[in-house]
């Protein structure tokens, strides 16, 4: 939480510099003035998961020989361990925070509600059906999920000069952003604690993950200017800082699908829908 406060703290201290007219923009609304220094809004993202996986070096000994051979998740020996890309979605509330004509800042906090992203675990067994891991299952079940997310991206915007489109009505600015984001999961700590007090032998096998975890990202997009709202397709590359994983949490011990992994990153591509 602490760089969250972090995060929050310089976007209000950037703001605090920002021009002297006091204007806010709102979309679709008698509050939508192109030239406000401030701007809020509405977001909305597709989310394209998956997982950057570094695996130790003795990785294909180190199987699920922990339940009974014909249990699903029994595997003697891997024989192949990938990220399974998952698709998410997510909404957020833009911030925009304008400087100069071609300089603003954005901060943009998001929820997170749908995410599918895992890890799937081949048998050397040629036949045999991979096992996937998402950072929630019920004891031995196959199937999985993973929990929601709070996000809170902090980044700098470079705007170009106004082009006119070829309708000859609608304006346009081309941009590229960049900056950090913070994630944090939601209940994950409290669910882990909840599973920890069950017995050994009923303890699923997930992913276990930090509780939040930092990341850098850089992107490119173009804002549509109309009468009453601006839209902005934008495309962004995200990518972890440093490994999410938690290997001290006591719930990632006599964990069989988290022994082959070494050093692990969050990877996403976003596609958003800025209206503002």
């Amino acid at each position: 939480m602490r760089r969250l406060a972090v995060l929050i703290w310089s976007f209000f201290a950037l703001t605090g510099n920002a021009q002297a007219q006091k204007s806010l923009s709102l979309p679709f609304s008698a509050f939508y003035d192109e030239e406000a220094w401030l701007s809020m809004g509405l977001q909305y993202n597709y989310v394209n998961s998956s997982y950057l996986i570094g695996l130790k070096d003795n990785w294909t000994s180190l199987g699920n020989t922990t339940v009974p051979e014909n249990n699903d998740l029994y595997i003697g020996n891997f024989s192949a361990i990938a990220s399974k890309t998952g698709h998410g979605m997510s909404v957020g509330l833009p911030i925009e925070v304008r400087f100069s004509d071609n300089l603003s800042s954005t901060f943009s906090p998001s929820f997170r509600f749908i995410n599918n992203s895992g890890i799937q675990y081949q048998d050397t067994i040629a036949q045999s059906e991979p096992v996937i891991r998402n950072m929630r299952h019920v004891s031995a079940q196959r199937e999985g999920s993973n929990f929601n997310a709070f996000e809170f991206p902090f980044n700098i915007r470079f705007r170009s000069d106004e082009k006119i489109l070829k309708n000859k009505f609608n304006r346009y600015r081309g941009y590229v952003t960049g900056g950090i984001r913070y994630t944090r999961w939601i209940n994950l700590v409290g669910e882990y604690e909840e599973w920890m007090a069950s017995p050994l032998e009923n303890r699923p096998q997930p992913i276990v993950l930090k509780s939040g975890y930092l990341a850098w990202e850089a992107g490119v997009g173009v804002e549509i200017f109309f009468p009453f709202f601006r839209v902005s397709p934008e495309v962004k590359f995200i990518q972890s800082f440093g490994d999410v994983l938690d290997r001290s949490h006591a719930f990632a011990r006599n964990n069989a699908f988290m022994a082959p992994l070494d050093k692990t990153y969050l990877r996403n591509i976003q596609f958003s829908l800025i209206f503002q």
